[in-house]
């Protein structure tokens, strides 16, 4: 199941809607539940497994980084284009700015689960 929370919507998504549509993400999601997404070790804890996919329709389009939890669910963190400006060309989970946008962006998720500002679609 993929869970996509309000935050990762309008901060993530909405933004990058010219090249990424939301059937992305769920075939991004896909990707990951059959185990062809790049396994980000950098990034992960006890709970949770990340990985990152190339997604979009365009070669703009370049990675999201998905939490794997336990349970299955799928929930994305991080989608950004291939020149993001933020990122450079080093898009690696190693980047401490990688790093520090995935756990920004994690707290927000968080808040948006415990207040139940997020949608479920299954796959």
């Amino acid at each position: 199941m993929l869970i996509l929370s309000k935050y990762i919507v309008k901060n993530e998504l909405k933004p990058l809607l010219k090249h990424v549509s939301l059937d992305d993400i769920v075939i991004g999601a896909r990707k990951i539940k059959d185990g062809l997404g790049i396994h980000l070790q950098a990034l992960n804890s006890s709970q949770y497994r990340f990985f990152k996919v190339r997604i979009g329709r365009s070669a703009k389009a370049r990675m999201i980084v998905f939490m794997h939890s336990d349970n299955g669910k799928i929930i994305p963190v991080l989608i950004r284009l291939k020149k993001d400006k933020k990122f450079g060309m080093n898009m690696a989970a190693n980047n401490p700015a990688v790093a520090e946008q995935v756990d920004r962006n994690l707290s927000h998720i968080i808040l948006d689960l415990d207040r139940g500002d997020y949608e479920e679609i299954k796959f």
